[in-house]
């Protein structure tokens, strides 16, 4: 008898040790049944190997999967799921949870967003169930070419911390990290004015905790370090590999000061007040999803100046600002929930009466 479930293919940036994007996988995977064990590879080289591999059996009974990740208005992936749903996993509709989309106002090296690449979109969103996006920035782009979403947060949200930590007093947490490019074009300055701060603030009693979660953050951390010239008793640079690892350090922060997208979602996920490095629009549409918008600083206008102004305001107020970005992580939990139970609905998936 012919299988009357949907197998999902899941394409997503995984395996390339940046945990962010593990981080999704990790937190959809587990929650759908139906998902193949294997996932798209995203080098064609690699995608080829799949097809010849024997990847085209069984494709008419998979759909494809999106995780999240900025993925919605990227001419690399807009070709990626192009191929994968004409080769790999050919049933309708297709579904996403959570997608990030790209915005065209930031131009880096390798953002394959120009050229009016959003527009070029609108056919590819109508395979999908239905679209829903990190935050609403993603809302008003996929508005702005008639493509109606719907906020639910960052996948990764769904990630909760194994243990109540507890927070110690005056400690920063720190991390620093950017894909290829960011606002300014100059991490260098970002490196200066994130030293000035941290010798600010530990010369007022502070210590400060740097956090690891790609392997390019190590160098920039221990960049940073060495410009603050602080006493190395009052500084760690704490390498965190899984999602549990870097939920445990930061969950033990006063404030959380961060470059990396991810970083910032899993530090919300674990309640830590936040001070975002916009170093791409990405981070700035996730803050706006938890209501911390006002604490976006891009990296071509960051100072240390207002860094310690977030920071000391945050502090002041630690117990009130962490009640509320729970408040805000839970309502939109519970989004990501639904939307789960969708797809596992529309699937058949055996999970969905559970």
């Amino acid at each position: 008898m012919t299988d009357p479930r949907t197998r999902l293919l899941y394409v997503g940036w995984t395996g390339q040790g940046n945990l962010g994007d593990d981080a999704i996988a990790d937190a959809l995977l587990p929650r759908l049944s139906t998902v193949e064990p294997w996932q798209v590879p995203h080098d064609p080289a690699g995608f080829a190997r799949r097809v010849l591999g024997g990847g085209l059996i069984g494709a008419g009974g998979r759909a494809v999967l999106v995780g999240g990740g900025t993925v919605v208005g990227r001419r690399n992936w807009r070709l990626l799921l192009s191929a994968t749903g004409a080769l790999l996993a050919r049933r309708r509709p297709w579904y996403l949870i959570g997608i990030g989309v790209e915005d065209p106002a930031f131009q880096g090296k390798n953002s394959f967003s120009g050229n009016g690449e959003l527009a070029r979109w609108t056919g590819l969103c109508g395979r999908f169930d239905r679209v829903t996006v990190r935050g609403p920035r993603s809302v008003e782009l996929l508005a702005s070419v008639g493509v109606e979403a719907e906020l639910v947060g960052d996948p990764a949200l769904l990630h909760e911390p194994g243990r109540a930590g507890v927070v110690r007093e005056k400690l920063l947490g720190v991390n620093l990290g950017f894909g290829d490019d960011l606002w300014g074009h100059d991490h260098d300055r970002v490196l200066a004015e994130v030293a000035e701060t941290v010798r600010g603030l530990v010369t007022d009693g502070w210590s400060v905790r740097f956090m690891v979660i790609n392997p390019k953050d190590g160098p920039l951390a221990a960049a940073a370090v060495r410009l603050a010239g602080v006493p190395e008793e009052r500084v760690e640079v704490r390498a965190t590999r899984t999602v549990a690892d870097y939920l445990d350090a930061v969950g033990e922060c006063t404030v959380l000061l961060a470059e990396r997208l991810h970083a910032l979602v899993l530090g919300a996920a674990a309640a830590v007040p936040l001070v975002g490095l916009e170093y791409q629009p990405k981070c700035a549409d996730f803050l706006g999803s938890v209501g911390s918008a006002e604490r976006s600083v891009r990296t071509d206008r960051v100072g240390a100046a207002v860094l310690r102004e977030h920071v000391d305001n945050l502090a002041a107020q630690r117990d009130a600002e962490s009640a509320r970005l729970l408040g805000r992580v839970d309502d939109l939990r519970s989004r990501l929930r639904r939307e789960l139970d969708a797809i596992r609905s529309s699937t058949g998936d055996a999970l969905a009466s559970r």
